[in-house]
Order: structure tokens, then sequence, then C-alpha cells
């Protein structure tokens, strides 16, 4: 397999708003999308990361995986 990560790339939408998810991974035409937060779970967060996956559908991508993983939550282990 030839994976190919991204970091912090922009991703321009119609609107002119800019989208910069932390990390995609793609496979071809698939993607995983991987935000990383450090604050407590907010249902922002996951209407953020939907944004992006909406996003990169229009751009004839298909996500297989969308991940939101909280730093503190890594801390306590």
């Amino acid at each position: 397999t030839n994976l190919e990560v991204k970091t912090e790339k922009e991703i321009l939408i119609e609107t002119g708003e800019v989208y910069i998810p932390d990390r995609l991974v793609f496979d071809g035409k698939k993607v995983i999308i991987i935000d990383y937060k450090t604050g407590d779970k907010e249902e922002k967060h996951q209407i953020q990361i939907s944004n992006y996956a909406n996003a990169l559908k229009k751009m004839g991508y298909r996500v297989v995986e969308t991940d939101l993983i909280y730093t503190k939550d890594i801390l306590k282990k």
C-alpha cells in the first residue's frame, strides 16, 4: 500500500473558507482524517471533522474514517 500523509494541509472550500485538518492519510482516493484536540470533548469538534469530511467528499475522495484524538485522554493513561 502506498500511503501519503499530509499534515495541516489547507482545504479551500467554495465559500472561501479554509479548513486545516491536523492529519490526512491518503490511500489513492480513500482518506482518513485525524484531528487532535487539547481540551474537553465538545460537539463543535465533531461538526468540524464532519465539515472536513464533506469537503474532501466533494473533491472526489472516499472518507473511510474520521478520528478525533483528545490529548488529555492519552496523558491520563
